[in-house]
């Protein structure tokens, strides 16, 4: 797998909306420390950790394509994806990024030529005065990979936690991410969806994008008994 076909591998479809403005931030210190860096003038490495379902995905797809508007060169990466599909070497030609953006770096713990070249991958871009921005479950303290040079490096970075959301806050979520899409839902809509199918925020925003595409189809609101109707038949 050359660069070229690993850079921005996001499968974006017009139902995914990634933006910061669209997130709900559990603490504005993370928005404002995003928004700063996302201008590539004054942090140049951060770190983002929190349990799957937190949001690390959103936050760097965000902020590659924030940063890509712009006309800067961005690289975003998923590693639990990469792993599976390609050799360590694909990570040679990186630093050619202005901002390189790595998601799931826990995938490589473990994986000795995937933990150095790594490794080498973030010299290779600090020395070329690339950013970077990381996404881990664990901190850096915490953080499972083995390579000892590997963990100090990531140990620079600004790091920032991210918590799992109440269900008052996923509510807030989904309205803010209907929104964000042209759809208007009440506070008693997004209740019934927190209640009916789950509350894990990937598999609402699943959802999300589900009602989204049925709603615009038959110029319908998201109204419970059509919520009912479209998941009822999908």
């Amino acid at each position: 797998m050359s660069l070229a076909e690993t850079q921005l591998t996001l499968r974006l479809s017009p139902q995914e909306i990634y933006r910061l403005d669209n997130f709900l931030f559990a603490k504005q210190e993370t928005k404002q420390a995003l928004q700063a860096f996302c201008q590539l003038t004054e942090l140049d490495f951060l770190y983002l950790a929190g349990e799957s379902g937190t949001g690390k995905t959103h936050l760097l797809i965000a902020c590659a394509e924030s940063v890509q508007q712009m006309g800067y060169r961005v690289i975003y990466l998923s590693l639990s994806e990469l792993v599976k599909t390609a050799e360590p070497a694909v990570l040679q030609a990186i630093e050619q990024a202005d901002l390189l953006c790595l998601d799931d770096i826990d995938a490589i713990a473990g994986l000795p030529e995937w933990e150095e070249a790594v490794f080498h991958c973030f010299n290779r871009l600090h020395d070329a005065k690339g950013c970077l921005l990381v996404a881990a479950q664990q901190t850096p303290a915490n953080s499972p990979i083995t390579l000892a040079d590997l963990r100090s490096r990531l140990a620079t970075g600004l790091v920032y936690q991210l918590v799992m959301m109440n269900d008052e806050q996923k509510q807030q979520a989904l309205v803010l991410q209907a929104q964000s899409r042209g759809l208007m839902i009440t506070s008693e809509v997004a209740q019934y969806l927190l209640r009916h199918y789950g509350r894990d925020m990937p598999a609402l925003m699943t959802v999300l994008q589900q009602l989204d595409k049925a709603s615009l189809q038959a110029k319908r609101k998201l109204t419970i008994p059509f919520i009912r109707q479209v998941l009822a038949n999908g």
